[in-house]
């Protein structure tokens, strides 16, 4: 055989497949194709961009670094955070104690009315809120106690009239010699005993709180007056209501004064005095704002709370505070004396373990987290006994930014 013959040339892979293979055989030699020129152009962007990404520097993030007690940062950072610096100041320092309180009436001008016996309330003439003078009628209890004693009262009225008029008579009959000495002595002691029994009686209506010297109008009626002049802040009688002795039925209080108390702990009370002025502002309306003095400073401190009692007197013929409002207070303590003290700003005092705390500048863009004992305030500035001297610069706002660096 020819060497022709012995190796065929084979027939061509398409030409071996059904018209179906052939087909799919040549669209998947184009995808293969389409895929080479898909990764060669991938590479070539690749090569292209690769370098410029490599050789780009990292963006660094602009925060604070803290360093021990030090904190540096950039200039972006200050204002970012807005940082403001104030110096630390050496002036007189008249101290402000702070305080919250609740407005009270002052005891001085607060009267109880009780109904001091037993009976039952026929009528009520005045109510919460009213205005009442001195001697206005409250209300009328009647009452079976008050009655008996007021009639054994004109009973004996009766009788002291009449032993009255037989030690005249006896007298007379004496002077003519027509009746005897003895005679005239026992009308006397007769009269007498009548006067000493009707002022017994007359006493017992007094305490009953009864009418004495003039005849009731209508007996057993008893009639509760205001003792004073001022406003009903309390009623607890209704008509009808059966009543015991020991009931307050009205408090009349004269709301032209009135009392703020507050507590204040034991750490200040020292500095605080009787006549010191005080600014109040209720809690609903901090923008408005009241003036009083301190009357009382309480003598026991709650062994609880570590604070004692002070008592401010406040007019309020205005009526702008009420009984029971809830305000703040600020005592300026100048009774205890002006004294020369180095001065922080309030602003710049923050809390780090507990304790108080101040950022000094320490150099450009950075400083030193310093502890500081602080002393009394005025609101606005604070003695700092220690940690800081007159002409630093302390961070008096931003504050809250730098702490939270040192906790990051």
């Amino acid at each position: 055989m020819s060497s022709g013959a012995s190796n065929p040339t084979p027939p061509p892979v398409s030409a071996a497949l059904s018209p179906q293979g052939a087909h799919f055989f040549t669209k998947g030699r184009l995808a293969l194709a389409a895929g080479v020129v898909a990764l060669g152009i991938g590479v070539v962007i690749w090569q292209a961009r690769g370098p410029a990404v490599a050789d780009a520097p990292l963006e660094t993030a602009d925060t604070p670094r803290v360093d021990g007690e030090r904190i540096t940062f950039s200039h972006a950072f200050v204002e970012r955070a807005k940082l403001k610096f104030s110096p630390v100041s050496r002036a007189l320092l008249v101290p402000v104690v702070t305080a919250v309180g609740t407005v009270d009436f002052n005891p001085e001008y607060v009267a109880a009315v009780g109904t001091r016996l037993k009976g039952l309330v026929s009528r009520v003439v005045k109510f919460e809120g009213d205005t009442v003078e001195s001697g206005a009628l409250l209300a009328v209890i009647e009452s079976g106690e008050l009655g008996e004693a007021q009639a054994a009262v004109s009973m004996l009225e009766a009788e002291k009239r009449a032993a009255d008029v037989n030690l005249q008579r006896e007298k007379t009959l004496a002077q003519k010699n027509l009746t005897t000495q003895r005679e005239a002595e026992v009308a006397g002691v007769e009269a007498e005993r009548y006067q000493l029994l009707l002022g017994a009686a007359r006493q017992k209506v007094a305490a009953l709180s009864g009418g004495v010297g003039s005849r009731p109008s209508r007996l057993g009626s008893h009639e509760l007056r205001a003792p004073m002049k001022g406003t009903i802040v309390e009623r607890s009688i209704a008509p009808g209501q059966s009543v015991e002795g020991q009931l307050v039925a009205f408090r009349v209080a004269n709301v032209d004064h009135l009392w703020v108390a507050l507590d204040v702990f034991e750490r200040n009370l020292s500095k605080i005095r009787v006549g010191d002025r005080v600014e109040l502002s209720p809690l609903a309306a901090p923008s408005e704002v009241f003036e009083g003095r301190v009357a009382r400073v309480g003598s026991i401190i709650d062994s609880e709370t570590r604070s004692a009692p002070i008592r401010v007197e406040v007019d309020n013929r205005d009526r702008r505070l009420r009984a029971g409002q809830a305000v703040n207070a600020r005592i300026h303590a100048a009774s205890g004396g002006e004294q020369e003290s180095t001065l922080v700003p309030q602003t710049a005092i923050t809390y780090v373990d507990g304790k108080p705390t101040v950022f000094v500048k320490s150099g450009e863009n950075a400083v030193k987290v310093v502890k500081v004992e602080l002393g009394v305030t005025n609101g606005q500035d604070t003695e700092a006994t220690s940690g800081v001297s007159p002409g630093d610069q302390v961070v008096s706002d931003g504050v809250f930014a730098l702490k939270s660096e040192l906790f990051r």
